[in-house]
């Protein structure tokens, strides 16, 4: 090695060592070398990185729990809003991750309460991209199975209809009953999923009579979907994302791209649907978590015309649509840009505002604890307060910083097997922002 300094050639004749940290009786280094939060992190863990100030913990539990109570006045209307304010770096997306974990430890716990939680980190340069996100979030398979088992649920219970598809079931006339329900559309093994209940049919059709089957069962399908979405275009809308399983070729990401523009001024009703849709599976509340907002206001992603249309759209939606929870995060710039461009708009979405500031001593060495914890640390904490003091002011009391530069000590100290680092560790070893 050159220097001290680990080359590519170093790195590819690395063997497998003895665990380095083991000095404090743990086996990993639980701070994230990027300092950055996991988007994709367990809950578990998420749930364990409690927010430090009082003041910012209570607000966000009392958000949840105000979304949660039920509205005696209007049960359907829902809505509810907040809005996370902290400069980069400061721990918005884990506050959304801590949010989003206790959410759904409500979904899986709670005996009544079943919230669906989306967290979102690209609104989108439209309104109809932003709901491409939601629906790319939720997920294809998922929105295909929640439209399919309403459409297969209305075939089922319908006479006229099933009259209608008759003349193409297969014979049931066999000796044995297993048998007759794998041949039997509506037998149960057969509607817990639509693949399997459009193979029973398709499987023993030949050609032509196959053609005429996809020709009915659209008419069919466009007609289900038309009295549940009670508008012609987002059934239309649908009714293109599930075709494809009975003949039409369409793609999932032509669907979500935000680019259908007979879809303009329908937002609020593709919205309504998809939270219906939820609510048809169980779910008692949809909560979306928008992140990187500032990416759309102080960004420079889009031009004025386009952002002013963007804010007009938003504004819009949220007085069209009340059935969803909302809790965006942004820096405080983003915010007053908002307040310029639409004083309406940033008053609904943020009448319950929960500001992050910077970490004093006591907080940033709780976010190194909280860390700690993670991988089972049970020796003394591996900083003097000399130097804690000197990471904090060195980081700005900037958590993703202070993160970044515990992810970077640990390695150093593991390596030089210090367990306890002092200011002047610190200064040699701490890395440049």
């Amino acid at each position: 090695m050159n220097d001290g300094n680990i080359g590519l050639e170093d790195i590819l004749n690395l063997q497998p060592e003895e665990n380095k940290y083991a000095q404090w009786g743990i086996e990993f280094n639980p701070f994230p070398r990027s300092g950055t939060s996991n988007i994709n992190g367990s809950d578990a863990v998420n749930r364990e990185l409690i927010p430090l100030d009082i003041h910012l913990l209570n607000g966000i539990n009392l958000f949840l729990s105000n979304a949660l109570v039920p509205n005696q006045v209007d049960k359907k209307d829902q809505f509810i809003s907040a809005t996370i304010v902290g400069d980069y770096g400061s721990g918005k997306t884990q506050l959304l991750m801590y949010a989003k974990s206790k959410l759904n430890q409500i979904r899986d716990s709670h005996k009544y309460l079943k919230p669906y939680t989306i967290y979102i980190d690209n609104p989108g340069g439209s309104i109809l991209e932003f709901i491409g996100v939601l629906i790319r979030k939720i997920g294809e398979e998922n929105i295909r199975k929640f439209v399919w088992n309403h459409i297969i649920d209305v075939i089922k219970n319908d006479d006229d209809i099933r009259t209608q598809l008759r003349p193409y079931e297969p014979s049931t006339a066999v000796l044995f009953d297993d048998l007759r329900d794998s041949l039997d559309p509506y037998a149960d093994i057969n509607t817990t999923s639509y693949k399997k209940f459009l193979d029973v049919f398709l499987k023993q059709l030949t050609p032509q009579r196959k053609r005429k089957f996809d020709d009915l069962f659209s008419d069919i399908v466009k007609q289900i979907l038309n009295g549940d979405a009670k508008d012609t275009t987002v059934a239309y809308y649908f009714y293109e994302f599930i075709s494809s399983d009975f003949g039409v070729n369409k793609t999932w990401e032509a669907l979500t791209s935000g680019n259908l523009k007979q879809m303009s001024g329908k937002e609020a009703d593709i919205i309504k649907y998809i939270v219906k849709l939820l609510k048809r599976e169980g779910f008692t509340h949809v909560f979306i978590l928008v992140d990187e907002f500032e990416d759309l206001t102080v960004g420079g992603r889009l031009s004025k015309s386009q952002l002013d249309n963007y804010v007009h759209n938003l504004r819009i939606l949220l007085d069209q649509h009340r059935e969803w929870c909302l809790l965006f995060a942004m820096n405080p710039l983003a915010l007053e840009r908002l307040r310029t461009i639409s004083p309406p708009l940033a008053d609904r979405i943020s009448i319950r505002r929960l500001e992050i500031s910077s970490l004093n001593y006591n907080e940033a060495r709780n976010v190194i604890d909280r860390y700690l914890s993670l991988a089972n640390f049970k020796c003394e904490f591996p900083f003097t307060d000399e130097a804690l003091s000197y990471l904090n002011e060195v980081c700005e009391g900037n958590v993703r910083r202070v993160l970044k530069a515990a992810f970077v000590l640990f390695e150093a100290a593991a390596d030089a097997e210090v367990k306890i680092m002092d200011k002047s560790f610190v200064e040699d070893n701490i890395p440049t922002f």
